[in-house]
């Protein structure tokens, strides 16, 4: 019998309707459990990685390649970059790691040399760049970056966004190519940079043709176009892990006594700051050239060792032999006459700079005169060699800069900050 109610006017109903409402709630939820039971349940182990990426929003997805293969779930990706990865060809020259498998590290190393290549010929997609705009805008950065106190890590990982950003994308008016520079850094900056300098003090470097929320704006699209791949292992890493090689090859044949404190040497710098700097100027000027994207930054590098100090030790530390070193040798051979012709490097002092970090402050010890009269001796080179020219020369010369008179002797001007 079912129940009455009375209303305030006095009159009497019967409380049936929500007991048909609990029936069809009931009849719903049945329903909606053999829906869940016809359809899969997905683990969080299997669940795939398009799913999360596609929340980003990025636009362009990596080339599948035995090297860049996209993971389908969540365990092929830690798989990517915790599990050991496939033995490289180049020779193992780490020395024992009390902190990890040596010939996991340089696996990983040289695998991550592989996935962030370059590509010298990107500014057949853009109409309106040469090769000389991307110098001018390197060389600022360079200047901009020793003011701000930057280290050379920062700078390094700019110019690697700049140029990856300018491959997967196509004909960017050269009025956009200040702010790219900028907001590249700002990023860099973020990164690598203990106490990165605000927003307003980016935007007040480039005299008002940047603006704070066009950086910002840019940030954004830059990251979407580099898939958020942040984490390149740069020219200045390989040089610093070179330059601690060469400090540990006399100890190679001491035997290793488990829990020696010399175990931990390599994680702490031993080389000389001078010549640190000495070989970095190098690849500071070469990396105002376009053609350096050529070859990887392993190897530009170990070919900066290789003028800089001598190629016997560099083939040692670096793993590559004279032969993979060839090509680049004989491109760089040009730069690095032109550094050995502005004398020996003096380390510069900066207030609230450590003196054991001063060396890793990036500096503005090359410019474009000097970048000009080493591109002059290249082309002289090449012109007068009989011999076939290395792939580089892929690179159109009309889009480098053509060389100045021979009435212009200055070396370079010092910046000072």
């Amino acid at each position: 019998m079912s129940q009455l109610r009375r209303h305030r006017n006095g009159s009497l109903s019967s409380r049936t309707k929500p007991a048909i409402l609990r029936a069809r709630k009931r009849k719903n939820s049945e329903n909606e459990d053999d829906r869940q039971v016809k359809q899969p349940r997905i683990e969080p182990s299997e669940m795939p990685l398009v799913d999360v990426t596609s929340s980003l929003n990025v636009e362009k997805e990596r080339s599948v390649t035995p090297d860049n293969s996209i993971p389908e779930t969540w365990h092929k990706f830690r798989g990517m970059t915790c599990l050991p990865t496939p033995q490289t060809t180049r020779k193992l020259p780490l020395p024992k790691l009390s902190w990890a498998e040596q010939g996991h590290v340089w696996s990983l190393m040289c695998r991550k040399d592989r996935l962030y290549s370059r590509c010298p010929d990107y500014l057949s997609q853009h109409s309106s760049l040469q090769a000389r705009m991307r110098a001018i805008l390197l060389d600022w950065l360079t200047e901009v970056c020793e003011v701000f106190k930057f280290h050379r890590e920062t700078y390094y990982l700019a110019t690697d966004y700049i140029d990856r950003y300018l491959t997967v994308t196509e004909n960017v008016p050269k009025q956009q190519l200040q702010l790219i520079g900028i907001t590249c850094l700002f990023i860099a900056a973020k990164i690598e940079e203990i106490y990165p300098r605000n927003l307003s003090e980016f935007a007040y470097v480039t005299d008002g043709a940047c603006l704070e929320n066009e950086i910002l704006e840019k940030e954004l699209v830059i990251l979407k176009k580099l898939n958020w791949d942040l984490a390149p292992l740069t020219s200045n890493n390989w040089l610093n892990t070179y330059l601690q090689l060469t400090q540990d090859l006399p100890q190679e044949e001491l035997p290793s006594v488990e829990g020696n404190p010399d175990d931990h040497s390599f994680v702490f710098p031993r080389y000389s700051p001078l010549t640190f700097v000495q070989v970095a100027r190098l690849m500071d000027l070469c990396t105002l050239d376009i053609s350096s994207l050529a070859f990887s930054s392993s190897m530009i590098a170990a070919t900066a060792m290789c003028h800089a100090m001598s190629p016997q030790l560099a083939t040692k530390v670096s793993g590559y032999s004279l032969q993979d070193l060839k090509e680049c040798y004989d491109w760089m051979a040009a730069f690095a006459l032109t550094v050995q012709e502005m004398g020996s490097v003096v380390l510069k002092s900066f207030s609230q700079v450590p003196q054991d970090d001063i060396h890793n402050i990036q500096t503005h010890s090359v410019d474009l005169e000097i970048l000009e009269r080493a591109q002059a001796k290249l082309s002289q080179v090449r012109s007068s060699s009989s011999r076939k020219s290395p792939e580089v020369t892929g690179v159109s010369v009309a889009m480098l800069t053509p060389p100045k008179t021979d009435e212009k002797t200055r070396i370079g001007v010092e910046y000072s900050g």
